[in-house]
């Protein structure tokens, strides 16, 4: 009798998790549905250069198809093929655009897929879900541990653009390095998730967490990166409903079963440390680590003057950050590779013309500036 209420439970969580997972993935992409597009300034990227000339009318039908299927999900009872149906749809998607590869859509495919992979398995289900969190909190936090974090995220744009607190401030009361306290906590709480039993506590500690980043980020706040404000109130929902019930112990045979799973959420992200793996695949949240693009356009260029931005970078002519440029236009941010920047260059350069563009690589952690 036990085992029955159990399994019910298990799948009245499951069926909410699937549903809340596809209700904010649906209002991200169409939050971000140029992301999703090939009509727009910001270039698109393929991996491969015979991907280069696909239609825009091929990228807008994947589109609207994912979201007919997220509809599908939402309204209707949990079907397994049109979960798969929705993989392959993202998985063509994102082959066609590098942009796409962002990490809210790389942790929705990996959710999707544990209930893919374990659809008539509830307990695995819930148990992968409570492992993928704990990944993304560690790795999250893991990845904070720098001082580009502290100057970047926590001084720049908590401390003054939030709290207003001018540099002397900061300084005379040395909360600079204050900031540590946030990688530490983060990564302290996915291990008391992970060893602790008393998992729902923790739980509400994490919603609290996505609610004050929801404060200084948001509408009412800083009005920053805008398309995370979904994933912060999926996961809101996500961490609600998964430890409603207490989470069942780690099964050895279920973990040997699912045990490519734990190379992708625990092993490669180590690897993305010594950059031999994407950092938006590795839990890497605004860390502030990596580099800045700047474009500089000789010629007026009618596309990208809501872009453009004016100071002394090069020759005091207007120039555009790439990050600045996509949250603006696409609402997403580049991905931070070099070989991505570097195909990014060469199509801006093919685009305006070589001898009218130049391209700048700041590098955060060093504060190094070189021509790309």
């Amino acid at each position: 009798m036990y085992k029955k209420e159990t399994s019910l439970l298990q799948n009245q969580q499951i069926k909410y998790l699937i549903k809340i997972v596809a209700l904010f993935w649906f209002f991200t992409k169409l939050w971000s549905y140029k992301t999703w597009i090939a009509e727009r300034a910001y270039p698109i990227i393929p991996p491969f250069d015979f991907l280069k000339n696909v239609s825009n009318s091929f990228h807008v039908i994947l589109f609207g198809l994912s979201l007919l299927n997220l509809l599908l999900v939402i309204f209707l009872k949990r079907d397994k093929w049109v979960l798969i149906s929705l993989f392959f749809l993202e998985l063509v998607s994102c082959s066609l655009d590098t942009v796409r590869w962002q990490p809210w859509e790389f942790m929705y495919i990996c959710m999707l897929l544990i209930v893919v992979f374990n659809f008539s398995r509830p307990k695995n289900i819930i148990l992968l879900f409570h492992l993928f969190l704990v990944a993304m909190y560690l790795f999250s936090g893991l990845h904070k541990l720098n001082r580009s974090f502290l100057s970047s995220f926590w001084m720049d744009t908590i401390l003054q653009n939030f709290f207003g607190l001018s540099l002397n401030f900061i300084l005379e009361f040395k909360l600079f390095f204050v900031g540590l306290l946030i990688p530490v906590i983060e990564i302290l709480l996915a291990i008391s998730l992970l060893i602790l039993k008393s998992k729902r506590k923790i739980s509400f500690i994490l919603i609290a967490m996505h609610i004050c980043i929801l404060i200084i980020i948001g509408p009412f706040g800083l009005s920053y990166n805008s398309v995370v404000w979904f994933w912060n109130l999926g996961l809101i929902f996500v961490l609600f409903i998964l430890y409603s019930s207490p989470v069942i112990c780690l099964d050895n045979k279920v973990l040997v079963n699912n045990s490519y799973w734990f190379v992708l959420w625990f092993l490669m992200p180590i690897l993305s440390f010594f950059g031999c793996w994407y950092q938006y695949f590795s839990f890497n949240l605004y860390s502030g680590k990596g580099y800045q693009m700047y474009i500089c356009v000789n010629n007026d260029v009618d596309e990208l003057k809501p872009y453009l931005e004016f100071g002394k970078l090069y020759r005091d002519k207007p120039y555009l950050i790439l990050q600045s440029w996509a949250m603006s236009e696409i609402k997403s941010a580049p991905i931070p590779e070099l070989e991505i920047y570097k195909k990014m260059s060469d199509e801006v350069k093919k685009r305006y013309g070589d001898k009218n563009v130049r391209v700048f690589l700041y590098n955060t952690q060093t504060k190094k500036i070189e021509e790309f």
